[in-house]
């Protein structure tokens, strides 16, 4: 789990490797956006789950969850106030 500051937009962007999966959450125009692999996953389309059924991304109340037990990742959330 890497969390990188992008000090112009003020915000957070949280990138999550698991093997060969690579999930991108971050805030565009005052949303949560998601990305697996490149490809942006609509928020309708929560809750995500890989193909692989490696990782869990779902809604939690403002913001987003990413869930990866399998791999020892409990959960990272993100919403537009907090990481955890």
């Amino acid at each position: 789990v890497l969390l990188k500051r992008d000090q112009a937009q003020e915000q957070n962007l949280i990138n999550v490797k698991i093997t060969d999966i690579d999930v991108d959450l971050y805030s565009k125009d005052n949303v949560i956006m998601v990305k697996v692999n490149g490809v942006e996953i609509p928020i309708s389309n929560l809750p995500y789950q890989h193909p692989k059924g490696q990782i869990l991304i779902r809604q939690k109340d403002q913001g987003i969850a990413l869930h990866a037990p399998r791999y020892g990742l409990q959960e990272v959330f993100l919403d537009q106030n907090a990481l955890k």
